[in-house]
């Protein structure tokens, strides 16, 4: 069956720990406040490790398909069938690819911190393409 994957963005993710990490730094730096600082980084970190561990073990992902899109964001899978896509959009910004599904009823699913290729974007588009 073919199938179109978004990885992890990989770079998105390292950028972000090293700001936490660096924040987390800061704050122990500081005379005043870093006892709510520090609160605050390891619940950052410990969220975008709880994330990247979902991903990696595939109970966090977004698949593309001639069905339509099944993605989860770690507890449940959920399903949006081709016949309520009217479009998908891949919108760089930097290091941030968002992927934009926009479905009949108007509505915009947006999935952040993956990434997809141009090719892979092609290739989803004609997936949904042959209904």
């Amino acid at each position: 069956m073919r199938t179109v994957d978004l990885s992890v963005n990989w770079l998105l993710y390292g950028l972000y720990l090293l700001g936490s990490f660096g924040l987390f730094g800061f704050a122990s730096m500081l005379d005043s406040g870093t006892v709510t600082i520090s609160v605050m980084c390891y619940a950052l970190i410990g969220a975008s490790i709880f994330s990247l561990l979902l991903a990696l073990f595939d109970k966090r992902f977004v698949h593309i398909d001639r069905a339509g899109i099944s993605y989860s964001l770690g507890l449940s899978t959920h399903y949006i069938v081709t016949e309520d896509i009217e479009q998908i959009q891949r919108k760089r910004f930097f290091i941030l690819t968002v992927l934009l599904v926009k479905k009949q009823s108007g509505e915009v699913k947006s999935f952040y911190s993956w990434s997809l290729s141009e090719a892979g974007f092609t290739k989803a588009e004609q997936l949904l393409a042959s209904k």
